[in-house]
């Protein structure tokens, strides 16, 4: 913080907490909307392949399988062209700019990462991504926008440099992964583990009343609710002694599916990392130059996947990783097979490599439950006898995450969050740890690191001269 500058007077600091406060309302507000756009895009697909009825209109026939194909087709070049000619700066996930832009520190170019004109476009085009069904996530655009929001309200009152440095972006990159899940916790770990690096103990309490305004705008509305349902709740791996010896040593097997999964999931999610940050630097030339063409091809290639996959790749992945999940608690029967985690991660990597506005959560963790329930049998059969469909779905998804992201804690938080499996919270913590190892070494830097370096360096940004969190 600069020395010289004198302290806000008790009626600044008033209005700056009102300004920030409105802000992150704003922040709720934003990742309510995308609540609400990606479930749009579920009822769309489901009506364009002929599962559902809209306004009394059902389709039948070849249409079926046609027309979601084309919806990505025509929509992927729709978005890049409208983003490289209206809104720069709204490539990507949203989350490496929010790293950039603290890497930066408090420079004039943070003006090509946090601005109005960037957020309206962010929800903007990951409206028409959700609701024509390419495979994003949402969270990386809600904290986007919820990082616009916040750097914005310093126009509007006094805010004290250090806040205006690390402290606002940080809260709102908090807001938008709890508010995007109601994960409130797994939104404040994340701001520390990922996006800021570092615990900025000054920034907690902007952090912390950015994060309740935010949910509280959802639960309002939505509900205090699990984002993937109550259903594994009672998820558990055995292992408290209360029986005999040897009962219990057979029960312990279960946890040999914890290495398993850790090193498989990080070394599949790090594999993906790595292809994603050299497929982003490879194709950037061709979508600034060839925006239209590229867009075509990239969305071409989305469509044969969904042709390929019956249409299994479509949308972020909330709805089939729920919809897995519940099955698992009910019946204990897979319903996916290996077509289904490979044509979603070949897709996320289509959708993720064009820049487009979208996350790659979602999709990730419907990749790990995937691989849970295609590798089930084998496993229950041959290395962790007894484990259930659930616990091996929630290992999984806890190894691929953490190996895609390299933020273990983070991993294993917002899975416990989003599935309330308090029993599943040790084996979370060590397939979260085991996968982020495992991706560290494949992927180097992290894939948002990476990505957030290549953003600074495709604006012809350099680094800033000061280290992040200090002043200048």
């Amino acid at each position: 913080m600069d020395r010289s500058s004198p302290r806000p007077t008790a009626r600044q600091a008033t209005w700056a907490i009102v300004a920030t406060s409105i802000a992150a309302m704003l922040a709720g507000f934003a990742a309510l909307y995308f609540v609400y756009a990606d479930r749009a895009g579920e009822t769309m697909v489901a009506w364009l392949s002929g599962r559902t009825t809209w306004l009394g209109v059902t389709i039948e026939g070849p249409w079926t399988v046609l027309l979601p194909a084309a919806g990505v087709a025509i929509t992927m070049p729709v978005i890049v062209w409208m983003q490289r000619r209206f809104f720069p700066g709204t490539e990507g996930t949203g989350i490496p700019q929010a790293i950039a832009a603290i890497e930066l520190g408090d420079r004039p170019e943070r003006g090509l990462m946090l601005s109005f004109r960037i957020a309206v476009g962010k929800m903007l085009l990951l409206s028409l991504a959700l609701i024509s069904g390419i495979t994003v996530g949402r969270e990386g655009p809600s904290v986007h926008v919820a990082a616009c929001c916040m750097h914005l309200s310093a126009r509007f009152c006094r805010i004290e440099r250090w806040l205006i440095q690390r402290g606002l972006i940080l809260a709102g990159s908090a807001a938008g992964i709890a508010a995007a899940f109601n994960t409130p916790v797994a939104g404040v770990v994340f701001c520390f583990e990922e996006v800021g690096r570092t615990f900025d103990k000054k920034s907690v309490p902007a952090i912390i009343r950015t994060v309740a305004i935010a949910c509280a705008i959802g639960v309002a509305v939505l509900g205090d609710y699990r984002f993937y349902g109550s259903s594994n709740s009672d998820a558990a791996l055995p292992l408290a002694i209360d029986t005999d010896l040897h009962t219990w040593l057979l029960e312990m097997r279960q946890w040999f599916a914890i290495p398993v999964a850790g090193v498989v999931g990080g070394f599949l999610g790090g594999w993906f990392g790595r292809g994603v940050v050299a497929g982003s630097r490879r194709i950037a030339p061709s979508l600034i130059a060839r925006p239209w063409r590229t867009g075509i091809a990239l969305g071409l290639a989305l469509a044969v996947i969904g042709l390929l996959s019956s249409g299994s790749s479509y949308g972020g992945g909330h709805s089939q990783a729920e919809r897995m999940l519940e099955t698992a608690a009910e019946t204990g029967v897979p319903i996916a097979g290996w077509s289904d985690p490979i044509a979603k991660a070949a897709a996320s990597f289509v959708s993720l490599i064009s820049a487009i506005p979208g996350g790659l959560f979602d999709p990730s963790l419907a990749v790990g439950a995937g691989i849970g329930q295609a590798t089930h049998g084998f496993i229950e059969a041959t290395i962790a006898p007894g484990i259930g469909l659930p616990e091996l779905m929630l290992i999984f998804m806890a190894g691929y995450f953490a190996g895609v992201v390299q933020s273990p804690i983070t991993v294993f938080t917002i899975l416990f969050e989003m599935t309330g499996a308090y029993g599943m919270l040790l084996p979370l913590m060590f397939a979260a740890m085991i996968g982020a190892i495992i991706a560290g070494r494949i992927c180097e830097p992290s894939i948002y690191e990476a990505l957030a370096k290549s953003f600074l360096e495709a604006k012809g940004i350099g680094p800033s001269e000061s280290k992040p969190g200090t002043a200048s």
